[in-house]
């Protein structure tokens, strides 16, 4: 290998800190070790790779054996792909992003290694690829299944993710986990999915102005009715609360006896106010509204342990 010059000379791939190099500088060393590319080249090169293969390949062209530039080697072909915010991730880089996302183990791990994207770029990254897929269900599925994950853990990861996210204050980012849920379920609503992370981490307020935002023809599975009825209701809307209860009872026909006193209250306030004629204009007492915020994060205990317990079951419905 010729005399290194430059940064390269200095570098020590026990101490990487590519993330101070500017892009000539990484060019450079990258040169100098028989690799010739630039941004137009890169992004055309790596379009349609894993991070994995890019790598090797330019191990390879760069016929290196000194372990210490081929640490560089590699390290450069995920920088310049974060850098250079190549829309395309490698289904590799993709899984390992996802797994940051939602686990928070592997985030610290990974954070404390390298730079990582925002959540909203992996985010950002995941909708990219999802927009070409067939399935994306199945798709998620097979990015969850190269980190060693069993595809049903992954939406109640994601969930619990939201709920973290969601006590930190960081909204948004708990709105755009719901959208991914509803999305790639290909049912539920991301405003459910929403409130129950809310419920979870305590916003109850949030969570109720959430679930008034469900419309009546969203595809609402087992748990998930029953807590917008109750969050419904503890909104003062008697009307919908009733709508989404009615729904859960027929669908789940949990019985009287197996209702916490708090889920009966509401229950009793509904039967009550429909035998009144279903006065709309008489407003929901406090007490009863109190019952319902109880109800509610009773009923988002459940159905988030459904979730995130068994996953999809056949044909793709929730149990």
């Amino acid at each position: 290998m010729a005399a290194l010059t430059g940064r390269l000379q200095h570098w020590d791939g026990r101490q990487p800190d590519l993330r101070s190099w500017s892009d000539a500088e990484l060019l450079d060393g990258l040169a100098q070790l028989g690799i010739a590319t630039d941004r137009p080249r890169f992004t055309a090169l790596v379009a349609h790779k894993s991070q994995t293969d890019q790598e090797e390949d330019w191990l390879h062209e760069s016929g290196v054996r000194d372990e210490n530039f081929q640490v560089f080697v590699w390290l450069s072909v995920r920088e310049l792909w974060q850098r250079w915010a190549v829309p395309q991730w490698p289904l590799d880089r993709l899984a390992r992003m996802l797994a940051y996302l939602i686990d928070a183990e592997f985030a610290a791990e990974y954070a404390d290694q390298l730079h990582a994207p925002t959540a909203l770029e992996v985010f950002d990254a995941l909708d990219v690829w999802l927009a070409v897929q067939d399935d994306a269900r199945a798709a998620v599925d097979g990015l969850v299944e190269q980190l060693g994950m069993p595809p049903q853990a992954w939406p109640g990861k994601m969930l619990d993710a939201m709920a973290q996210w969601a006590e930190v204050g960081n909204l948004p980012l708990t709105l755009r986990g719901g959208a991914f849920l509803a999305h790639v379920l290909g049912h539920g609503h991301a405003q459910i999915f929403v409130a129950t992370a809310l419920v979870s981490a305590r916003m109850l307020d949030r969570a109720v102005a959430a679930a008034l935002e469900v419309p009546m023809d969203a595809d609402l599975r087992h748990g998930f009715e029953e807590l917008c009825g109750h969050l419904c209701l503890a909104a003062g809307d008697p009307v919908l609360a009733d709508f989404w209860l009615i729904r859960a009872q027929k669908n789940d026909g949990t019985r009287a006896a197996e209702r916490t006193f708090a889920a009966e209250t509401v229950q009793n306030y509904l039967k009550t106010w429909r035998e009144s004629g279903r006065a709309e204009t008489t407003p929901v007492p406090d007490v009863q509204k109190a019952a319902a915020r109880q109800a509610a994060a009773q009923s988002a205990y459940y159905a988030w342990m459904a979730f995130a317990g068994e996953g999809l079951g056949p044909g793709g419905i929730v149990v």
